[in-house]
């Protein structure tokens, strides 16, 4: 070994003292690992580590992950574990990262080139805990199905109890556009995970906003992957029955000052725990429509019509129109949200 250049990488790992650490749970995901590295690697901003969690994956990941020669990748392989123990997943990353904001990335989805440079400085302001932006829904093929919005006026004019409402009453923070102040994390226990709940960023974004301020930016921060391999694409019912259960958990756990503020009722919680469910289905139906899956779209869309809101049942109409003759959402997505459809990579 050369002693000399084996003491310089040293130094140089030592010294390496990146701002944002990158979290990256993976599981069989060699079809998309590559995409999702290399849109770390393009990014403008790159004083960054990522931090790849892999989860037992028997598809070849490993061999894709490995390709890829830079000191701020750091590749971890682990015996499954499975989703119900996601967080341990995350806080394994997290103990090891060095960074004081801690960025979400799994490993089907991927980010715009400019996301770090457009989101790292939202933290200059120190009360601000989580940041998060637009979200590009993207098939498995890698084209953009439509853009998530952020109303970025009502955000700025709405205190942190009114934020905390609307976010009780819908996950409007996807994971992959996500940014957390570190030091907000470790205070609050880590990255959470309520027993039978599949999922670790709405609990963490909930506990999040007790905290200090969350801070939408009008860009687009990622990139949502929909495919059929995703493990949550097969529990329906565990994720019904898991979010009504939490939610109803967390609310009541709230102090005394929150709860009289918010003023949940039980029917109410019940209301949004069906209207989540009948998003989920929706977003199913809309997955199984790019697909050319017709019979599965339309087993979707009548389950969210039954559970959901009176606009929603509107919107699961035309889904079940759509999946009896056949054709795609896409078109008329093309109308509603500029700019047109276009291939990532």
């Amino acid at each position: 070994m050369n002693t000399s250049l084996y003491l310089k990488d040293l130094k140089i790992e030592m010294s390496f003292n990146p701002l944002v650490s990158i979290i990256t749970p993976t599981y069989n995901h060699r079809e998309y690992i590559g995409a999702c590295i290399e849109s770390v690697l393009s990014q403008t901003y790159t004083n960054w580590e990522q931090i790849i969690i892999d989860d037992g994956s028997i598809d070849g990941t490993e061999e894709v992950v490995l390709q890829y020669n830079d000191k701020r990748i750091k590749y971890f392989k682990q015996e499954n574990i499975g989703i119900w123990k996601l967080s341990e997943n995350y806080n394994k990353a997290l103990e090891i990262s060095k960074g004081e904001l801690i960025a979400v990335l799994e490993g089907d989805d991927l980010w715009p080139s400019d996301k770090l440079e457009k989101q790292v400085p939202v933290f200059e302001d120190q009360d601000v805990v989580l940041s998060w932006g637009k979200c590009g829904i993207v098939n498995k093929y890698g084209k953009i199905l439509y853009y998530t919005s952020v109303n970025i006026p009502w955000f700025e004019k709405s205190s942190r109890v009114k934020i905390l409402k609307k976010l009780i009453q819908n996950n409007f923070i996807p994971a992959c556009t996500a940014m957390c102040r570190k030091d907000a994390l470790l205070c609050i226990g880590g990255f959470q995970q309520p027993d039978h709940y599949p999922s670790v960023d709405y609990p963490t974004w909930l506990k999040l906003s007790l905290s200090g301020y969350l801070k939408p930016i009008n860009e687009c921060s990622g990139f949502w992957r929909q495919h059929r391999n995703q493990i949550t694409k097969t529990l329906d019912f565990e994720i019904a029955n898991a979010y009504y259960s939490f939610i109803n958990e967390f609310y009541h756990s709230l102090p005394y000052s929150y709860i009289k503020a918010l003023h949940f009722t039980e029917k109410d919680l019940q209301k949004i725990s069906c209207n989540r469910l009948a998003n989920y289905y929706f977003m199913k139906g809309r997955l199984n429509l790019s697909e050319k899956r017709w019979n599965d779209a339309r087993d979707a869309f009548l389950s969210a019509f039954k559970e959901g809101s009176i606009s929603l049942k509107i919107m699961a109409i035309f889904g079940l129109g759509f999946s009896y003759f056949r054709l795609d959402f896409e078109w008329i997505i093309q109308i509603m949200h500029k700019p047109s459809l276009k291939e990532i990579y």
